[in-house]
């Protein structure tokens, strides 16, 4: 009786988890660093960068098709006036920017995070972590840790480098621009639901032709 509990527990759980809705979106991520941050920064700078989360590097995600992600052409981005804007303007430098499909799932706190890192040539580097999910909204956790190099000094005169840290959890709607702000750098999140094509189906006749094929013999 037991055996037949569990088996019957773990057929409903697989078919729960073949029924996963799975919704994918086209997501745009662009960081940036302002050129010199905001002077009411209060927050207690760690002397080394705050413990990382488990996670998979993004752009090794996107590479090998991991949880099928996949990456979009950068002639694809809705935020590049946005990144020339802030380098031309704000002189901001771009830590990171990309655009990819996203399929997202329920359930954020058995989602992956994904890791994001990128330097700029004003000795700010940033070394982030997001985590996706999708509920009514778009839901996204951020631990962002952005690193300025040797910006203070120990009494002893040693360098030190200070770590910002943004950590954020965000619904958000698709229909929007979302900003997340920080007094030395700031992130512009752009979401686009994408329609997956229907499968075409088969003239009748191909249809009937394929029925009909005599099986391959073995050799």
């Amino acid at each position: 009786m037991t055996k037949r509990i569990i088996s019957s527990l773990i057929t409903i759980l697989m078919t729960a988890v073949a029924h996963a809705e799975v919704r994918p979106y086209a997501l745009e991520v662009l960081v940036f660093s302002r050129p010199e941050p905001v002077q009411s920064i209060t927050e207690v700078f760690p002397a080394t960068e705050p413990q990382a989360p488990a996670s998979f590097d993004l752009l090794f995600a996107l590479n090998s098709g991991f949880k099928n992600l996949t990456p979009l052409p950068d002639s694809s981005q809705v935020l590049r006036n946005s990144a020339l804007r802030i380098q031309t303007q704000l002189n901001g430098q771009i830590l990171f920017h990309k655009r990819w499909i996203h399929p997202l799932t329920e359930n954020q706190q058995a989602n992956p995070w994904f890791q994001i890192t990128g330097t700029a040539d004003n000795g700010f580097s940033l070394n982030g972590y997001l985590r996706w999910s999708i509920d009514r909204f778009i839901e996204v956790n951020t631990d962002l840790r952005v690193t300025r190099a040797g910006v203070r000094q120990a009494p002893d005169g040693t360098p030190l480098d200070e770590v910002y840290v943004l950590r954020e959890f965000r619904k958000m709607s698709s229909k929007d621009i979302h900003y997340l702000d920080h007094p030395a750098f700031g992130v512009i999140i752009a979401a686009e639901p994408i329609e997956l094509a229907e499968p075409q189906a088969q003239p009748a006749d191909a249809v009937s032709e394929s029925e009909t094929q005599p099986l391959p013999q073995a050799q």
